[in-house]
């Protein structure tokens, strides 16, 4: 087959795999029914420096995992510390690290803080997607007037050429087609919420799916348009039922009762905080809430 590129140029091969993203050319191409549909939720997303000075700004707890934040006003956020192997200087923090990893390549990535926050359409300013830099920065504060100020200073140190508002997207569900030498991967085929956080994961368990078809029909197994199928027939069914999970958890939706106005949202709120206060403190709702998310819609249950 020849796949054809914007600037003109096009390529030979035996199988075309989308992994081209949420927006994918080929998805559009290929299967044009498959749609991706608006949550009616918009987030802004931020990127602060991890330094000494916004690392006391935290609690032990927030800088060792995830956290998710459950405003008043329908309000939600996350942040989440990312730290890695090198410091500001990109040296690593490690002295031996370069030597279990030869050929290791640093990038230009350094540790920084993830604050992002969350909510229906209507509880943000008409275009906030447009907006950029500070202008956005300004935005996230005017959403989190009763956030805690430590939170709240997060926003005034971060990087403003790094925030950005999207729109919280996900996949319909799209029946089984006839295989072919063309097949998606990821949010191609399965875009979903950060509801449960697990988008990337299963991009990369299609990805090792696919590639265990592909070396069968390398080695004489069965033939390509089977393989692709039989990896098809694995991955539908989970990617979708992942899809769904997302879109019902943590707010990621817009229906979701979080958002009604008046004594639904608040009784809403209560349990949700009540839910993971709980969950964090007893060890056996802890243990289960981890079952929980590897276990439900897993990949491997195919």
């Amino acid at each position: 087959m020849t796949a054809s590129f914007a600037d003109g140029t096009t390529a030979e091969a035996d199988v075309l795999v989308a992994a081209d993203g949420t927006r994918s050319a080929v998805r559009r191409q290929y299967l044009p029914h498959a749609s991706v549909t608006d949550t009616g939720i918009t987030s802004i997303a931020t990127k602060t420096p991890l330094t000494a000075h916004t690392r006391a700004l935290l609690a032990d707890e927030v800088v060792n995992g995830l956290s998710l934040i459950f405003g008043d006003g329908g309000m939600m956020g996350m942040l989440h510390v990312m730290e890695f192997p090198w410091d500001a200087d990109g040296r690593p923090k490690n002295a031996a690290l370069p030597d279990t990893w030869p050929g290791l390549q640093f990038d230009n990535t350094r540790d920084y803080i993830n604050l992002s926050i969350w909510s229906t359409d209507d509880r943000f300013p008409a275009g906030i997607r447009q907006l950029r830099g500070n202008d956005l920065i300004r935005a996230a504060l005017d959403a989190t007037t009763g956030w805690h100020p430590r939170l709240r200073r997060l926003f005034e140190l971060s990087d403003p050429d790094a925030a950005f508002a999207l729109r919280i997207a996900t996949s319909a569900p799209v029946p089984a087609w006839t295989p072919t030498t063309v097949t998606l991967l990821g949010d191609a085929i399965h875009t979903m919420t950060p509801g449960q956080g697990v988008g990337a994961n299963t991009a990369l368990w299609d990805a090792a799916t696919l590639c265990r078809e592909l070396v069968a029909a390398a080695a004489g197994q069965k033939d390509i348009v089977t393989a692709i199928g039989d990896y098809e027939a694995r991955m539908l069914p989970y990617g979708t039922a992942l899809v769904a999970d997302s879109l019902h958890n943590n707010g990621t939706s817009a229906e979701d009762s979080l958002y009604e106005a008046g004594i639904g949202g608040e009784l809403a709120l209560g349990g949700a905080r009540a839910h993971f206060f709980l969950t964090g403190k007893i060890p056996a709702l802890r243990r289960k809430f981890l079952a929980d998310l590897r276990t439900t819609g897993t990949p491997g249950n195919g």
